[in-house]
């Protein structure tokens, strides 16, 4: 009878002058303690479970990652396509959403482009792959109020940079 974790010898790296050993872990063995040894001998121990689970939040990461570079395209073209209603976009990242301040030209609240902004809203929203997106229009005055220091600039009108 066999043990439950087996090594498998992984010939696909020729250039590796050795064969390595990879363990195939069985999700029957999901209570199983491992210790991972860093590199720096820093020691860490999990159960299979633990070791799954942070996989695949890596994963859910670098996929999160690229989707909010993507919807950070899509904003910053609707800007781009706004006709100079839109004086700056900053984002600010949460626990639980992905907040988009949006600072007018206007000095007041501009309707239309409140309505357009919850266009995009719901257009990335939907679709971005990154949780709940929310959209605020914000006057530059107010700005200090909403947007923090981890606040980042994802768009500003090219006049303003000069």
């Amino acid at each position: 009878m066999s043990t439950m974790t087996e090594p498998q010898t992984d010939n696909r790296n020729p250039d590796c002058g050795e064969k390595s050993s990879v363990h195939e872990i069985h999700a029957h063995e999901s209570q199983r303690k491992y210790k991972l040894v860093h590199l720096d001998f820093t020691e860490v121990d999990r159960t299979t479970t633990e070791l799954f689970a942070g996989s695949k939040l890596l994963k859910n990461l670098d996929l999160w990652l690229e989707n909010f570079k993507a919807t950070l395209g899509v904003v910053q073209e609707w800007c781009r396509s706004s006709q100079g209603k839109v004086r700056m976009v900053l984002v600010d990242i949460r626990s639980n959403k992905v907040l988009f301040y949006f600072v007018p030209q206007s000095d007041r609240y501009d309707l239309k482009l409140g309505a357009e902004m919850t266009d995009l809203e719901v257009k990335i929203g939907g679709s971005a792959g990154i949780g709940y997106v929310e959209t605020l229009q914000v006057p530059e005055r107010s700005l200090h109020r909403f947007a923090g220091e981890k606040s980042l600039v994802v768009w500003e009108l090219e006049s303003k940079l000069s």
